[in-house]
């Protein structure tokens, strides 16, 4: 096949997978476009109900024949031959995960091609020699029209309710700033389809000019609303649209937020309709300023939840670019006298070259605290950037450049890019400036908190065990997650202290709270159950030796912890527990608790015993201590988390070791735990150690 034919079927393909029923198949695989195939169709047969509907592609061509060898071709899911006095017809199943879809006949006249295959009317079809192949054209085209039905089979009551109500149907992706409408949403916007490019700014060129603000407003407060949830609820809005010829309709919109794993907006999706008959331009009003002020009360609501630098980017890129209707955002921060940037949304192709000149925006607009409103980039008329004056291929565009700080205390600039040159009127000005007023306050929050935060990892990492001892006898790994909320440091904390009667000391720990101070008190312990650790000094008391420590330290925090003594020449194994999740048992043939004796979290009670049990640990056992930041979650109970993950282990032993003959990878479970839950679902530290005794 040459590449003018590659070319058009692919093309072909792509229209046939866009039909939304069987008809609409038949008039495209019998169209000018299927003038490269190498066999004609004859028809379409369509599975509707309990009935085998037939398309022919002109009368007479599916004679009773045909609909019998169609019938057995769904039937038996094989092809059949069907031959004539004209020719030979060809009948394909067509199918798709596992669902009988219909079938597709093709035509080879005066015997063709598939005259070759002998006289087959019987249903049974020739030997694999005597049938020639399917070709790779032929293939591609019967999964397509398969796909095509059975999109048609799943979707077409919602299809035909959607044209019963003259809805039009549109998505809004975040991310890539791409919008989809189907003709009916293009018809309502007054867009032609063929001109339709897809950018979200196209949405607010339409828009009535005095509904803009206030479709910022509520997009702000859409987005604003879902993120973060497990779900959005639907939303509905209305607003006004002018078409090419001066008219303006009403139109009403329903949608529903789409969120990604980590609760943050990425796509909405929905209907439109268009109002029962055009409005005039009313007069213009205050709508506008009320608008924008309720933009900037959803902004700053927003920004009241932003804890880190992160954060505040992501309210720029995923609320306000959208909300506003910007191509770009560029957040950054001023550090040294250079610009970092700290969040963006992706460039588009071909406008690269555009961030020298950017950055250069945004350094004169954070020094000299002025705003900068370039209304077209591409005249070249902004001395004060010189890099617009010498970049190649300045396209029509339109900046914002925002400084972010204060006269005294510089912090950053944001730009906002809009695919269009735009004017700025006064209202427009104050809002923006609103704006960066609003980003400024956040990002002096979040910059101090960041600071906090990095010194206290520094603290954290320094005290957790840089390695774990290689030891001839046992094999261990061991993991760290950060917490996903707030410091997103902890007091978790595990350990390794090989003892000189070749036993081993298995420590896990949590410190209560999530700061500093918790990883202070953590690293005290650790350095408290070290010491404290010697030859034949049972679990229980260690554990009541090193609680009276944290008593008389008074820090005002509680640890749960579990210390364990395991003897690798043997297996025996003996542990305690202060409040903490009971360890795991991991064997090829299933999961357990490994049940300890405990008392109540140290730095409760001084005199608080902690009673020892001896277990026994086989040679392919794994011994799993983690925190129980591993399995709580907010409105789940701690026993159905704790089966969960059990039963999630079992399900990845069966699926790396089916036959349950291998050992189990340390690693790859421990990797495994750490992942299984994702960053969303999981707000506290957690630790986890992986032990087994070496062969």
């Amino acid at each position: 096949m040459g590449a003018g034919q590659g070319a058009g079927l692919a093309r072909l393909v792509l229209d046939v997978l866009r039909c939304r029923d069987p008809q609409g198949v038949l008039e495209v695989v019998t169209g000018a476009a299927a003038a490269d195939l190498p066999a004609k169709v004859a028809g379409l047969y369509a599975v509707q109900g309990a009935r085998l509907t037939s398309f022919p592609a002109a009368p007479d061509l599916l004679d009773t024949l045909v609909d019998v060898a169609a019938a057995e071709a769904v039937r038996t899911g094989e092809r059949r031959w069907v031959h004539g006095p004209a020719g030979s017809t060809l009948v394909l199943p067509l199918s798709e995960e596992g669902r009988r879809l219909g079938a597709l006949a093709l035509d080879a006249p005066d015997g063709g091609d598939a005259a070759r295959g002998g006289l087959v009317t019987d249903g049974q079809g020739a030997s694999d020699g005597e049938n020639p192949p399917e070709s790779d054209a032929q293939e591609l085209l019967v999964r397509a029209c398969a796909l095509a039905l059975l999109f048609a089979e799943e979707t077409g009551p919602l299809a035909a309710a959607v044209d019963a109500a003259q809805s039009g149907v549109f998505a809004w992706d975040f991310s890539v700033d791409h919008v989809y409408w189907d003709d009916r949403a293009c018809a309502i916007y007054g867009v032609d389809p063929a001109e339709f490019d897809g950018r979200g700014e196209r949405f607010f060129d339409v828009l009535h000019p005095d509904d803009v603000p206030v479709l910022q407003a509520a997009i702000a407060d859409v987005a604003e609303s879902a993120a973060g949830g497990a779900s959005s609820p639907v939303y509905r809005l209305d607003y006004r649209v002018v078409h090419a010829d001066g008219s303006v309709h009403q139109v009403t919109e329903r949608g529903r937020v789409a969120l990604n794993g980590s609760g943050e907006p990425v796509q909405v999706v929905g209907l439109v309709n268009l109002g029962e008959q055009p409005q005039a331009a009313p007069e213009r009003d205050d709508t506008a300023d009320v608008s924008r002020d309720s933009f900037l009360f959803t902004l700053t609501r927003a920004m009241a939840k932003a804890v880190t630098v992160r954060d505040v980017a992501r309210i720029m890129t995923h609320l306000v670019r959208p909300a506003v209707g910007a191509e770009n955002v560029v957040l950054s921060v001023l550090e040294n006298g250079r610009m970092r940037v700290v969040g963006e949304t992706r460039i588009v192709s071909g406008l690269e070259h555009l961030r020298a000149p950017a950055r250069a925006a945004m350094l004169r607009a954070a020094r000299h605290g002025t705003p900068l409103f370039i209304e077209d980039i591409s005249r070249r008329t902004r001395p004060e950037v010189p890099g617009l004056a010498t970049a190649q291929e300045l396209p029509a565009r339109s900046w914002v450049v925002l400084p972010l700080g204060t006269a005294e205390h510089v912090i950053g600039a944001c730009l906002l890019s809009f695919a269009q040159p735009r004017r700025y009127d006064a209202g427009e000005r104050t809002f923006y400036t609103g704006v960066a007023a609003v980003v400024t306050q956040s990002l002096e929050r979040a910059q101090l908190f960041d600071t906090e935060h990095e010194r206290a990892s520094d603290l954290q990492q320094a005290m957790l065990p840089r390695h774990l001892p290689k030891l001839p006898m046992l094999e261990t790994y061991s993991g760290y997650l950060p917490g996903t909320r707030g410091m997103q440091v902890g007091g978790d904390w595990y350990d390794v202290v090989p003892l000189s009667d070749r036993t081993v000391a298995l420590i896990i720990g949590d410190v209560q709270g999530h700061d500093a101070h918790a990883s202070a008190v953590m690293g005290q312990l650790r350095v408290a159950l070290r010491t404290l650790a010697e030859d034949g000094v049972e679990p229980g008391t260690v554990l009541s030796r090193v609680n009276r420590v944290l008593c008389d330290l008074e820090t005002d925090r509680f640890a749960t912890c579990a210390y364990l003594l395991l003897d690798p020449t043997d297996g025996t194994l003996e542990g305690a527990r202060a409040g903490h999740p009971h360890p795991l048992r991991v064997h090829p043939e299933g999961v357990s608790e490994i049940h300890l004796a405990g008392g109540p979290p140290l730095g409760v009670d001084p005199d608080a015993a902690y009673p020892s049990t001896i277990a026994q640990l086989d040679a392919e056992d794994v011994l799993l201590l983690f925190t129980d930041g591993l399995v709580e979650r907010r409105g789940v109970d701690i026993d159905r988390s704790l089966q969960d993950m059990e039963d999630t282990i079992q399900r990845w032993m069966q699926a790396t070791s089916p036959d349950g003959g291998d050992i189990v990878d340390l690693g790859g479970l421990v990797d495994l735990l750490a992942t299984h839950e994702g960053e969303a679902a999981r707000s506290d530290d957690v630790a986890l150690l992986a032990v087994r005794r070496a062969a």
